[in-house]
């Protein structure tokens, strides 16, 4: 996953986020794939949160919109697979293949 992809990540984030709307504080390092797969697309926070933590991490300051949609098709493919990970978890398994 190339560091646009990384923005690209965040997306499935933005569905799962209205899960936990409710909290003020929420540990994103806590936010599962089970709750990312039940949310609702209102969760734009999120989506934010999560692209500029890993871009920010990379010292990426540009954004492929084209890869966006794919990228994002990936991290629900794999929360798919294991709904009791972690979102983040789950981007850096899929960073870290790769390197």
């Amino acid at each position: 996953m190339n560091r646009i992809a990384l923005m690209v990540c965040c997306v499935p984030l933005m569905v799962g986020m209205n899960a936990i709307a409710q909290a003020q504080t929420v540990d994103m390092s806590k936010f599962t794939c089970e709750q990312l797969l039940l949310g609702s697309a209102n969760s734009i926070e999120a989506a934010i949160w999560i692209s500029g933590y890993y871009n920010g991490r990379k010292n990426n300051t540009k954004v492929d919109a084209s890869q966006f949609k794919e990228n994002a098709g990936v991290v629900v493919a794999q929360c798919k697979e294991k709904p009791k990970a972690t979102v983040m978890q789950t981007v850096n398994k899929l960073m870290s293949r790769k390197k």
